[in-house]
C-alpha cells in the first residue's frame, strides 16, 4: 500500500473487519460489490458471457460480454449475424461470404484466409475444416474445440487473461485482454488480495490475510490448495519450482517449493486440477522494523527494498539488500546498499525526509528504485520524486529526479529501452480523513539515457462531476502499453508509449476512452496490483 495513503489504514481496518464478519445467511447467497446473484452463483453481469447484462443472457459463439452487451471477440468479424474468424472459417474464408470471402469447397480447409487441400503452414493443425495454431487460437486452444470464453487469450495452448488486477477491498481478481482492453468477469478469490502471479495452469494470489491462495488460470475458480504466509505478504516472485514471498510485517523472505509434478499426459489447463502442493522451506529474517517492500531479480540475485517502519523506528529502512540465490533454497544477504539521505533528497521547506524505497526493477543491468521521499512525521511527501540507480558492479548509487509533476513515486518498470514510473502523489484529507485531492499523481517516462522525456498526469477532467479522485499505483506493461491501477477509484488507466511520448488510451481525459472499471465499489476502492501474466 502506498505510504502517501497511510491515513487510509483506519478505513482499511474497518473494511477488513466487515469482510471477516460478513457471512451468508440462510436465505441464500450474498454477493460482493460489483457482483449479482444468478441462481446460487455470484456473477459479474458486465463481463460474464453466460450472464451478459442479465441472468441467463448468453453470448453466442465468437462473442464476449463487454459492459453488459455481447460483442464480437478480438480477431473475429461479424458475418451474417455470427462472429467468425475469417482466417480459419471454411464458410467465410478470407472474409465474409459474398463480401470478398470464399466458401471453401467440400474437402477443403481454410488456412490463413485461403482455401487449401490440407494444412501446410508450420505449427498449424486441422480442426474440422479449419487450420489453426493450437498454441494461440482462441476457438481451439490446446485441443480442437476448446474455446477461450470471455476476454481470454490463448497462449501456449492455455486460455488465460493477459493482465490480472487484484481488488483489495472486494477480495476479487479480474482479467483483462491486452490491446483490446476487454475486461473479464470479476471473481471472488480471497479476503484482500495483494498481488498475483502465474505458475503453469494456476493463478497464485497473495492474500493479506496471510495466505497464498490458488485459482484455475482459465476462470479463476478457487482451488483447494493453499499455504500460510507471514504477516502482510506484499510481493512474490515465481521461479519454478520455488516461490519467494516478501512478508513486510514479519520482516522476512519466505521460500516455498513445489512438491508435485503435473499429471502425466494431461492437456494444458488440466495439469493441476486441485492446485499445486508446496512445502514451506523456511524464512530468512532481515531484522525488526526493516519492512521489506519489493524485490527484483537480476541474474542469480534478488534485490530487496527496505521501506522502514514509519510507525515505529524508520531508521532500519532506506536500504536495498543484495541477496544471493547461489543456494536457491537458502537465500543469503551478501550486501546492504544505503540510499542517499538528507540534503541529497532536496527536502521541501520545513520538512525532513527519508528515502522510503518502494518499487524496484532490473533494467539494462542496473537496478532502479522508486523513492517515496516521505516525511516520517506526516507520512506525506517531504521532497520531490526520485529514482535511485544502483550499479551492481560496484554498488554505487546515483539519483534521478523525476520532475516537478511527480510526488511519491512507487512503481517502476521497463518499456523496452525506456523506463516508466508511476507517482502516487500527495493525498490531502479533511479533519475526518475524507480524501479531498491528490496532487501530482501520474506517470513519468525516461529515455534510454535516463532522462525524463514525458509526464502524464492522472486527473479528473476540469468540471467533471461524479469523478472519483484518482491516484496512480502499481502497473503492468504489455508491449508498449501500461495498465495502471487506481489506488482510490478502483479503475485501470491505459497509457501507450509512442516514441518519447505517453498517449492516454483509457483514462479521464475527454480525448480517451473511459478507464477500465476493474474494482467497482461504492466508495474507496484499491487496485492493489496489476500484473502481466506470462
Amino acid at each position: 500500500m502506498n505510504a502517501g495513503h497511510r491515513p487510509l489504514l483506519a478505513t482499511l481496518g474497518v473494511l477488513l473487519s466487515c469482510l471477516l464478519l460478513t457471512g451468508c445467511p440462510d436465505s441464500g447467497v450474498v454477493c460482493g460489490e460489483g457482483l449479482s446473484r444468478c441462481g446460487d452463483t455470484c456473477v459479474d453481469l458486465t463481463s460474464a458471457s453466460a450472464n451478459c447484462g442479465a441472468c441467463g443472457v448468453t453470448c453466442g459463439e465468437g462473442q464476449l460480454c463487454s459492459e453488459g452487451a455481447c460483442t464480437c471477440q478480438a480477431g473475429t468479424t461479424a458475418c451474417g449475424g455470427a462472429c467468425v474468424d475469417t482466417r480459419s472459417s471454411p464458410q467465410h474464408c478470407g472474409g465474409c461470404a459474398g463480401a470478398g470471402g470464399t466458401v471453401c469447397a467440400s474437402g477443403q480447409v481454410c488456412e490463413q484466409g485461403a482455401c487449401k487441400v490440407s494444412c501446410s503452414a508450420e505449427g498449424f493443425q486441422r480442426c474440422g475444416d479449419s487450420c489453426v495454431n493450437l498454441d494461440t487460437d482462441t476457438s481451439h486452444c490446446g485441443t480442437c474445440g476448446t474455446a477461450c470464453g470471455d476476454a481470454r487469450s490463448c497462449r501456449g495452448g492455455v486460455c488465460t487473461y493477459d493482465v490480472v488486477a487484484t481488488c483489495f477491498n472486494s477480495g476479487q481478481v479480474v482479467g483483462i485482454q491486452s490491446g483490446t482492453d476487454f475486461k473479464g468477469p470479476s471473481v471472488q478469490v480471497a479476503s484482500s488480495p495483494q498481488s498475483a502471479a502465474r505458475l503453469s495452469d494456476v493463478l497464485l494470489v497473495l492474500d493479506s490475510a496471510n495466505k497464498l491462495v490458488q485459482a484455475r488460470l482459465g476462470d479463476y475458480g478457487v482451488l483447494p490448495a493453499r499455504n500460510d504466509t507471514g504477516r502482510a505478504p506484499n510481493q512474490f516472485i515465481v521461479r519454478d519450482p520455488l516461490i519467494y514471498i516478501l512478508n513486510s510485517t514479519d520482516n522476512t523472505i519466505q521460500v516455498l517449493r513445489r512438491d508435485e509434478a503435473a499429471i502425466p499426459g494431461a492437456p494444458p489447463g488440466a495439469r493441476f486440477p486441485d492446485g499445486i502442493t508446496f512445502s514451506d522451506i523456511g524464512n530468512v529474517p532481515f531484522g525488526a522494523n526493516t519492512n521489506p517492500f519489493a524485490m527484483a531479480l537480476l541474474r542469480e540475485e534478488l534485490w530487496i527494498t527496505l521501506y522502514g517502519n514509519l510507525m515505529g523506528d524508520p531508521t532500519f529502512g532506506g536500504r536495498v539488500l543484495r541477496v544471493s540465490l547461489a543456494n536457491p533454497l537458502r537465500p543469503r544477504v551478501v550486501d546492504t546498499i544505503d540510499l542517499p539521505t538528507g540534503a541529497a533528497l532536496k527536502p521541501f521547506p520545513n520538512n525532513t525526509t527519508l528515502p522510503t524505497p518502494a518499487g524496484i526493477t532490473a533494467h539494462r543491468d542496473m537496478l532502479y528504485v522508486a523513492l517515496n521521499n516521505l516525511n516520517p512525521a506526516t507520512y506525506s511527501p517531504g521532497g520531490p520524486g526520485f529514482l535511485a540507480r544502483i550499479n551492481p558492479a560496484n554498488n554505487t548509487v546515483s539519483l534521478i529526479e523525476l520532475g516537478a509533476d511527480c510526488l511519491n513515486p512507487g512503481s517502476v518498470a521497463s518499456v523496452g529501452e525506456q523506463l516508466l514510473v508511476s507517482c502516487s502523489g500527495k493525498a490531502n484529507y479533511d479533519a475526518n480523513y475524507n480524501l479531498l485531492s491528490v496532487e501530482k499523481t501520474g506517470l513519468v517516462l525516461l529515455d534510454a539515457q535516463d532522462q525524463v522525456v514525458a509526464t502524464a498526469p492522472v486527473a479528473c477532467a476540469p468540471g467533471a462531476s461524479g469523478c472519483a479522485i484518482p491516484a496512480a499505483g502499481r502497473f503492468a506493461v504489455v508491449g508498449q502499453r501500461a495498465y495502471v491501477g487506481d489506488t482510490n477509484g478502483g479503475r485501470i488507466f491505459v497509457h501507450e508509449v509512442v516514441g518519447n511520448t505517453l498517449v492516454e488510451r483509457r483514462g479521464l481525459k475527454d480525448t480517451s476512452q473511459p478507464p477500465i472499471a476493474a474494482c467497482p465499489a461504492s466508495g474507496f476502492s484499491l487496485v492493489s496490483d496489476v500484473v502481466a501474466l506470462p
